[in-house]
């Protein structure tokens, strides 16, 4: 191929449009594709090393590899700083993994300590760590996870989902109104299974990850459980000492104030749910008029 017809793989520019002298052909490629332009291989082959200098870098055509000359030699100081610099990379993630892990472990652990003073008191708690430190190290820091878990068992949702499955005015889809994949066929009407799928709490955390609804609502609502499952201690004592201290013993009393929690919060988000979804379900668009 002549030399006015070289054109780069990369920058398709030619000798017409600029004429340059760091022609290369680094491969086995023939016609247009094994001309470039020296620059930007060196580009193109920084892009490539970016994440690990020393891997190889092939043609992306032709798969040979591109002999890449280093000038100078390294002597034995320069290699040592660089293998440093190898195990320090390796090493900084499991570095802050670690750190970050610590410092998971003492905010659960300064938690579930917390806790343990508001359920059984300042004195017993403080008795029963010293008796056991095993009660301090393993089973405290749990007690977030626990809560966590707990709220797992969504039992609001599931009163929702009862209440409309059972009410004469769902509108379900018939036969003639769904495909052979039971999807809902364009210009069907809207069932309850439309509407609750708008609802973020119909989600948990694994579900928004693979829809990929992790919008400002969605977090809102992760927060809202999270802040909602770590205050339930708290509610617990208050409401259990205020409404029950005085008739049953103390964790009696606690275990009541969480149920009593528990019960009222589930329904004020049945009620404000069940708001929301007649508002949705029976509005109506009117027609223009002039």
């Amino acid at each position: 191929m002549d030399n006015d017809q070289r054109m780069c793989w990369i920058c398709f520019s030619t000798d017409e449009e600029t004429a340059r002298r760091d022609w290369r052909q680094p491969c086995r490629c023939r016609g247009t594709n094994k001309w470039v332009h020296e620059s930007c291989l060196c580009r193109w082959i920084d892009e490539k090393q970016l994440a690990n200098p020393s891997v190889p870098v092939t043609c992306p055509q032709c798969h040979t590899e591109y002999i890449i000359v280093i000038p100078g030699s390294v002597c034995r100081f320069d290699a040592l700083l660089e293998h440093v610099e190898r195990m320090y990379g390796l090493l900084c993630p499991s570095i802050l993994i670690s750190m970050l892990l610590t410092v998971i472990y003492l905010a659960t652990l300064s938690y579930g300590i917390i806790t343990l003073h508001q359920v059984v008191g300042y004195e017993t708690s403080v008795k029963l760590m010293n008796e056991d430190p095993t009660l301090l190290m393993i089973m405290l820091p749990s007690v977030p996870v626990a809560l966590l878990l707990l709220r797992r068992f969504d039992w609001d949702n599931r009163l929702v989902r009862w209440l409309r499955r059972h009410q004469w005015q769902s509108i379900r889809s018939s036969e003639e109104q769904v495909d052979e994949h039971n999807d809902p066929l364009p210009g069907a009407p809207l069932t309850d299974d439309y509407f609750d799928r708008l609802e973020p709490s119909s989600l948990d955390g694994d579900d928004m990850l693979q829809v990929g609804v992790l919008n400002i609502e969605n977090v809102e609502h992760a927060t809202y459980r999270l802040c909602t499952a770590l205050s339930l201690p708290t509610f617990a004592v208050v409401i259990g000492q205020t409404l029950y201290g005085k008739l049953y013993g103390r964790l009696f009393a606690i275990a009541m104030g969480a149920i009593t929690f528990e019960a009222i919060k589930g329904l004020i988000c049945v009620y404000l749910r069940q708001c929301q979804y007649y508002r949705r379900r029976y509005r109506t668009v009117l027609n223009h008029s002039p």
